[in-house]
């Protein structure tokens, strides 16, 4: 391929992919959802009095929030935004928007470092295609989603180390760099915190087998991210890091436990039940279930995830058509014996290991940092395919380029269209308008009590959002308020209540 037309083809991707995640982004989703409120309100908070609406000065790890303790990196990515932007949907919403751009570019670059030689780039081309259009990557690119910076941070520090193993020039600081990208990802977002460091482990080996006579130059970069992370370790045991994965683990659902007792107290308490119905073994079975849940076709090509925020529920997590592109891919990786198959593999299962660790699945938003191991997977797939037909390439490469087109529009018509209406209450759509109503209300009464629902969740985090509330004010009352989780239940002559 012509250098020319790559970059013409490059560019033309990325206009793409750009005006998927920026047209119409205060628009649909409808309105900013109740997380968003809180990371824009918080990051906000930082800008003007150095602490978040709890008094926090400058969190590092996690953001208190609403007692679920939010890691704290999206928080202060908002922040120059709304220095530029103001307290505003978009300045919450780009941070993601920007990630998933680089999501794009990243996979791309990824893709072309695993290709051979003569075929980097179109397969680089294919893949940043196929990422620009992807239904996962946009519903998650166009909402202040902390996932999606955080795999854009492990994406590229996978990116910079695998690219640190080829060149023996830059080695070191492509290594300390790709180190750094994975170690901030585990501020982004909590399953982070499990998957940069097995991944990390993964690179390592992968570096040791590749290299196995200069391991000890992955010294200086491991001690780089130890200290990277020790706020992080310090913290380990402290409700900022444990309190979330305490509140969607399964090792919190007391029904396995009292099933185990109930089968072994069936069996008489005998030695064999008290092997076999084991805790620790039906613990076990639930997490191969869950792992396995995400492999699911109607999750992967019919209807997505069952949360509305995270799939339209019109179409899968991939487009029909892929579903031929991944078996095809994974026949390529295995036949062809691809080097990098067992690290793709190892990212797969680790990506989604955490999510498979908790409630409910399967969940699109839990394992969104396996995407680039999936879009590699289609791209193989489209390559395989072609090569398998290759007397019909031409034909066959329009063809499936007109079934994307179509597929994309069907998605977007849906997604711009449709979607904003049936589930403008899955993203708590009305709070501005209704702020708007109470903040009159309360001007043309600031000596009666107003009495406001919490329905739709959060009320008083909309309100200091949408007023601009002045976080001092808010910081003043955080000691002596009545709360519930975290959550404000009154403010000056506002009571939020059930």
């Amino acid at each position: 391929m012509k250098r020319r037309i790559f970059w013409l083809s490059f560019t033309v991707i990325l206009i793409v992919a750009s005006s998927l995640r920026l047209c119409g982004l205060t628009k649909f989703p409808p309105s900013l959802y109740w997380e968003e409120v809180a990371l824009g309100y918080d990051a906000y908070s930082i800008l003007e009095t150095g602490k978040d609406h709890h008094g926090n000065s400058f969190p590092i790890v996690a953001f208190e929030s609403f007692g679920d303790w939010k890691p704290a990196l999206y928080f202060y990515t908002i922040v120059p935004f709304i220095k530029l932007l103001g307290l505003a949907e978009l300045a919450v919403r780009l941070p993601s928007v920007l990630s998933g751009i680089a999501i794009v570019i990243g996979v791309g670059v990824l893709a072309r470092q695993l290709a051979e030689e003569k075929k980097k780039n179109i397969t680089q081309l294919i893949a940043m295609g196929a990422t620009a259009i992807s239904p996962w990557a946009i519903q998650f690119s166009r909402a202040g989603w902390e996932v999606n910076l955080a795999t854009a941070l492990i994406l590229w520090g996978a990116v910079l180390f695998m690219r640190g193993i080829s060149n023996k020039q830059k080695q070191l600081p492509l290594l300390i760099g790709g180190v750094v990208l994975l170690g901030l990802s585990m501020y982004a977002y909590h399953a982070a915190r499990m998957i940069a460091p097995l991944l990390g482990v993964g690179l390592a080996i992968m570096w040791i087998r590749q290299q196995p006579k200069s391991w000890e130059k992955l010294l200086l970069p491991s001690l780089v991210a130890l200290i990277l992370i020790s706020p992080i370790i310090f913290s380990l045991g402290k409700s900022q890091t444990n309190q979330r994965f305490a509140e969607t683990s399964i090792f919190s659902d007391l029904e396995i436990i009292e099933e185990s007792n109930l089968r072994k107290e069936r069996a008489e308490n005998s030695l064999f039940s008290r092997i076999l119905y084991h805790r620790y073994i039906l613990f076990s079975k639930e997490i191969a279930q869950n792992f396995f849940d995400h492999f699911d076709a109607g999750f992967l090509f019919v209807s997505g995830d069952i949360n509305p925020r995270h799939s339209i529920q019109y179409m899968g997590t991939f487009y029909h058509i892929e579903a031929i592109f991944l078996l095809l891919g994974l026949y390529s990786l295995f036949s062809r014996k691809n080097k990098y198959r067992w690290f793709l593999l190892w990212w797969l299962v680790i990506g989604i290991l955490p999510a498979a660790l908790t409630k409910t699945t399967p969940h699109a938003l839990r394992i969104l940092p396996t995407l680039p191991v999936w879009i590699i997977l289609i791209t193989l797939g489209i390559q395989e395919n072609l090569e398998i037909f290759k007397r019909y390439k031409k034909v066959l490469t329009i063809l499936i380029t007109v079934v994307y087109l179509g597929e994309l529009s069907m998605f977007w018509r849906f997604y711009s269209k449709v979607y904003p209406q049936l589930y403008a209450h899955e993203w708590q759509y009305g709070y501005k308008e209704e702020v708007e109503g109470i903040e009159a209300l309360r001007k043309k009464n600031p000596d009666e009590t107003i009495y406001v629902s919490r329905e739709k969740g959060r009320p008083a985090m909309y309100y200091w959002f949408y007023t601009q509330t002045d976080p001092r004010e808010v910081q003043s009352e955080n000691a002596s308020v009545e709360k519930d989780q975290g959550e404000f239940l009154e403010f000056k002559n506002l009571k939020f209540i059930d």
